[in-house]
């Protein structure tokens, strides 16, 4: 049981029903895992307040500097070594871009583009995770 992983987001009535939950594999858990991270600012979780990214506790109109992008970068691979042990060597790149929506009045947003570069711990495998985010406010690409 222990290289059983659940896809996300876990289907509680199904749990309460005794019901087989669905299954990934370790590559998708561990992006799973990096998306979750991404997502949650810090002190979102209750059982430990440290669990999330620096995106989140940034000025979004500083957003286009370089010392923004070295501090949320320094932010995501500091949160890769801390809360995902299956990884090793994970190196993020943080690229912002004006994102023009259509069809929402003609409004630009910024997208964050992260990308990241890693090896499976357990068996020296490259791994590579890519995830767009729109800020201020958040959602999801």
């Amino acid at each position: 049981m222990a290289d059983t992983y659940y896809r996300l987001p876990l289907d509680l009535e199904g749990i309460v029903a005794r019901q087989q939950l669905p299954r990934c594999s370790a590559q998708e858990s561990i992006a799973q895992h990096l998306y979750l991270l991404l997502t949650t600012h810090f002190g979102e979780s209750r059982y430990d307040a440290g669990f999330g990214c620096q995106v989140w506790e940034q000025d979004f109109e500083a957003m286009t500097t370089l010392r923004w992008k070295d501090s949320v970068q320094q932010s995501i691979e500091e949160a890769i070594r801390t809360y995902e042990p299956r990884l090793v060597r994970a190196r993020a790149q943080v690229a912002i871009t004006d994102f023009e929506l259509k069809n929402v009045s003609q409004r630009i947003r910024k997208r964050l583009d992260v990308s990241v570069m890693a090896v499976l711990h357990r068996t020296n495998e490259p791994f590579a995770f890519q995830a767009s985010l729109f800020v201020a406010p958040l959602s999801v690409d």
